[in-house]
């Protein structure tokens, strides 16, 4: 199986790059955030995290393993998160870490999310910060880059493990499996999900609910159909 690993803070890109990646390669997309409620009640019930006592300090290295494990096998996955860590994904080429200076960070955190505090999540930059200081791990800065070009500079990086080419049913699993992985950590009333259709050049998305994710047909963004689809450009679906 490969594994790629994309790291870095709050708005990096790091998500939405990745999507988009696993879109046009055919991989599995992984987010390791999106997965902090279910690790969680993991946790409790084996004695590691006390409920109701924030975010704790256990280890979720085995549970990420073992979501991934769980993936078809030789399914080629990305993951990604601010979870991830040197020590957990290794410092070789199928890992990335996404890095804004601070100022960049500041700046796409209030066009995300404008006039709130976002102390907690730049304390998480210096967290990362520290993490990848000392290590080989190879770091993107990526101020002043659109998510074109960050993207372009990933698959640059990744280069080396697009070796194949899924077909289309195979990347439409790949894309149900993603989309059931969302919805079944979302916690909101409707989701981003991505246009189902297996076409790599597509960035379309869905906004419904978790509930209403079609049984045994592909999650279509109109107008497409299986033999007309008409992909939008890309934009930021979603945290990151």
């Amino acid at each position: 199986m490969t594994i790629l690993w994309v790291g870095g803070p709050a708005a990096a890109g790091k998500t939405t790059v990745s999507r988009l990646f696993a879109r046009m390669h055919g991989y599995i997309w992984y987010s390791v955030d999106a997965h902090a409620f279910t690790h969680e009640a993991r946790a409790i019930e084996a004695g590691l995290h006390q409920p109701d006592t924030g975010p704790g300090t256990f280890d979720r290295t085995p549970m990420i393993l073992e979501d991934i494990r769980a993936f078809p096998a030789n399914a080629p996955v990305i993951v990604e998160g601010a979870f991830v860590t040197p020590t957990m994904a290794g410092t070789a080429r199928n890992a990335l870490w996404l890095m804004p200076s601070k100022p960049e960070q500041q700046a796409r955190l209030e066009v995300r999310n404008p006039g709130i505090n976002h102390e907690g999540l730049i304390w998480g930059w210096q967290l990362i910060h520290d993490q990848l200081s000392g290590t080989q791990a190879t770091i993107l800065t990526v101020d002043n880059q659109s998510i074109p070009q960050t993207l372009a500079a990933v698959e640059q990086h990744f280069a080396p493990f697009l070796t194949t080419n899924p077909d289309t049913p195979t990347r439409q699993s790949y894309l149900r499996l993603s989309n059931t992985e969302l919805a079944t950590q979302s916690r909101q009333p409707t989701t981003t999900f991505d246009c189902e259709c297996g076409t790599p050049t597509c960035t379309a998305s869905v906004e419904t609910s978790p509930a209403d994710l079609p049984s045994g047909r592909p999650l279509l963004a109109p107008p497409h159909t299986t033999r007309a689809r008409q992909p939008n450009p890309p934009t930021e679906v979603h945290g990151g």
